[in-house]
């Protein structure tokens, strides 16, 4: 049959490419946010990069772009609360970093050796993911930070950060393109692919067995964590620079919520509980309010005996600036720290130091909500030895149960336990494993205490003591594989007749 122009176009290597662009794209809408499945942060990046790989011309790459922004717009798109010109910058930022990493596997892994090319693809997108991070977006679109839901992949973090997993993520995907490279001439991809393999093999043995093996084996103490659901948006008051009559115009209300915090918390007390905390910004404390709150927070930690940290919004009339913090309380009515949100989209005066406390049950430490999304901030927590980490936090429907799970890896990584408390959203506990021991979601259940008997001691990893080496590495690498990449091809040309 003679080909006509017509039908040339239905070609397998024109065709191909297409599919793996679709495939790519539309895995990519299930990575992270509204619609987290953790394994296709494993498709995606294989699909996309055979596709940048087939792809004759650069310009054809260009297509990229406008589809993962539409996946983006759609996992972001009711997420979060969002103004407008946010739901339209944002797709295009959130996919940057993987775009990045595929260009730079394009222009450099056809001039290196294949086992350096191999490496190109995973280091590169580490690397950036890294940079990304020290951002005030820390790892919010990071696929690294997916995979709390598949535990023997979670637990490579306690070895390499959340930086190991999104390299072996990656690294799967290069070889994966190596082998269909070379599914004619398997002996030359061979070497490559078995160390591979092996690598492979035992980062997901470990993640396994650590799952399966390792338990804590401190005593426990009973933590209660508690959300008072708002009436209204407080959070809309700071953006309104907290206008002093508005605020008094609600004086009630906020002591609603504050009697109601406090009738919990004596509920708690009861049923056990000798550490008692609460969702992030939970009591919105007015000015006049404030000494007369701290009184009484200090007279119910000394009258039940426990520690009570205790989250508030502390408003300032006529500022942008309002603390978001955690109050620590002891059980001798003492206030032993005072922490403010470090990051926040909200402007803060936060001095940027976490805080800690050694109790009978174990060093407690407090971050809140966001600040979990960065794990070298975080890590300042494990360097010191924390034992249990209580996060107060606020999300939206949207975005539940992964915002919650991607400060769940800070826990596997740091082998601390995570009690994080969530208003609007997932509450959630695990043990310095990342072993799930509580869960209760805002929207499914009319009860506001969340139970947690949680190890009083930490699991040592490697990752707490060694930091973000792991990341450090991938940017070396890519130094390397970069330079090498440039000398290669200046070989290459001077050979040239």
């Amino acid at each position: 049959m003679t080909r006509t122009p017509g039908n040339r176009l239905l070609t397998g290597a024109t065709v191909r490419p297409v599919i793996c662009l679709l495939i790519g794209a539309i895995a990519f809408t299930f990575v992270g946010w509204r619609y987290n499945v953790p394994i296709a942060a494993w498709i995606s990046p294989l699909f996309l990069l055979r596709y940048f790989r087939d792809a004759r011309h650069w310009y054809a790459t260009l297509a990229v772009i406008p589809l993962l922004a539409a996946a983006s717009y759609i996992q972001l798109a009711g997420g979060w609360d969002l103004d407008p010109w946010q739901l339209y910058l944002l797709p295009l930022l959130r996919p940057a970093v993987l775009v990045a990493a595929l260009y730079a596997d394009r222009a450099l892994s056809p001039r290196l050796p294949k086992g350096a090319a191999s490496i190109v693809f995973p280091s590169i997108y580490v690397a950036l993911d890294y940079l990304f991070s020290l951002t005030p977006f820390g790892t919010l679109f990071s696929i690294s930070a997916t995979q709390f839901g598949l535990p023997a992949v979670a637990q490579i973090a306690s070895i390499a950060g959340v930086w190991g997993i999104g390299f072996l993520i990656n690294w799967t995907a290069s070889i994966s393109n190596l082998l269909w490279e070379n599914r004619a001439r398997v002996r030359e991809a061979g070497p490559v692919a078995l160390v591979f393999a092996a690598v492979f093999a035992a980062a997901l043995l470990y993640g396994g067995a650590r799952t399966a093996l390792v338990r804590p084996g401190s005593e426990t103490v009973r933590v209660a964590s508690i959300t008072v659901p708002h009436p209204r948006d407080y959070w809309s008051w700071i953006d309104a620079a907290t206008p002093a009559d508005v605020v008094r115009s609600h004086a009630s209300e906020l002591m609603g919520i504050e009697n109601r915090l406090f009738e919990q918390s004596g509920k708690a007390v009861a049923a056990g509980s000798r550490v008692v905390f609460w969702s992030e910004g939970n009591a919105v404390v007015a000015p006049e309010r404030r000494s007369a709150f701290y009184r009484r927070a200090a007279e119910f930690s000394r009258s039940n005996g426990i520690y009570l940290a205790a989250s508030l919004l502390e408003l300032h009339y006529g500022s942008p600036i309002s603390d978001n913090k955690v109050v620590m309380f002891t059980p001798d009515g003492r206030q032993s720290f005072s922490y403010v949100k470090t990051k926040s989209w909200y402007p803060t005066d936060s001095d940027g130091r976490l805080a800690t406390i050694d109790t009978p049950y174990g060093r407690l430490a407090a971050a809140v909500c966001f600040d979990m999304d960065f794990p070298g901030f975080i890590n300042a927590l494990g360097r010191e030895g924390s034992d249990i980490v209580l996060v107060p936090s606020y999300d939206s429907a949207g975005i539940r149960p992964y915002h919650t799970e991607v400060g769940l890896m800070r826990a596997i990584e740091n082998g601390f336990s995570v009690v994080r408390q969530t208003n609007k959203g997932t509450s959630m506990a695990v043990d310095g494993v990342g072993h799930i021991l509580s869960r209760q979601d805002f929207f499914e259940t009319s009860d506001p205490i969340m139970f947690t008997d949680v190890p009083t001691q930490r699991v040592r990893t490697f990752d707490a003591w060694a930091g973000d080496w792991f990341a450090y590495s991938s940017i070396a690498s890519s130094v390397v594989l970069i330079a090498l990449s440039v000398l290669l091809g200046i070989r290459r040309r001077r050979r040239r007749p």
